[in-house]
């Protein structure tokens, strides 16, 4: 029996983009985004730009190409460092990403623990096999990332606002609900080949 990432891999930073774009990315969501389909994501609204794999095709306008060069930056940093880093699991190497998913949390909003690989029939194709989550705010309450731990507690991971936290697809999180106000964040999902 081998175990692959029997504790979270997990990166951390700062100031990951700047106060304008996160302005621009939240009123994004706030005008356009729509109810999360997924099951285990309740109280959640997202708004998805240049995703590939997406169902729904939508047209960039000035505001969406606005953020583009900073988003696309942004996606490849992440890319290259997680390379560097994600090297104790199944990942061999990560090749690419699922664009950029706005997420806004109202009130008891949450995100159910679990895997961001996904190999069941609904899960999103081509797999993910590493997260970046940059949060876009620090004015609510609750909505904290919760890694799991299989050896030990579950690991809170302190959030602010503008910081990134990525982490390899294989590793169990969540989102616990939020209790006051709005949390939003944005996120990438990474493909790439497996061990």
């Amino acid at each position: 029996v081998k175990s692959h990432n029997t504790e979270p891999t997990y990166i951390t930073g700062e100031n990951a983009i700047s106060e304008e774009t996160a302005k621009v990315l939240i009123d994004l969501v706030d005008e356009r985004g729509k109810k999360a389909t997924w099951d285990y994501n309740p109280g959640c609204y997202e708004f998805q730009i240049a995703n590939p794999f997406s169902p729904y095709t939508r047209q960039n306008d000035a505001k969406v190409i606005s953020i583009l060069p900073d988003l696309f930056a942004l996606g490849e940093s992440c890319l290259r460092r997680m390379n560097q880093v994600f090297t104790n699991n199944v990942c061999d190497i990560i090749t690419g990403h699922h664009g950029f998913w706005i997420l806004k949390y109202g009130k008891d909003g949450s995100f159910d623990m679990h895997c961001d690989w996904d190999s069941g029939p609904n899960g999103i194709r081509p797999p993910i096999v590493a997260t970046a989550c940059i949060l876009l705010n620090d004015d609510f309450e609750g909505g904290e990332t919760v890694l799991s731990c299989p050896l030990s507690e579950n690991l809170l991971v302190p959030r602010s606002k503008l910081s990134i936290l990525m982490w390899d697809g294989f590793t169990l999180h969540k989102v616990a609900p939020v209790t006051e106000g709005k949390r939003y964040a944005l996120v990438i999902h990474y493909t790439g080949t497996i061990k």
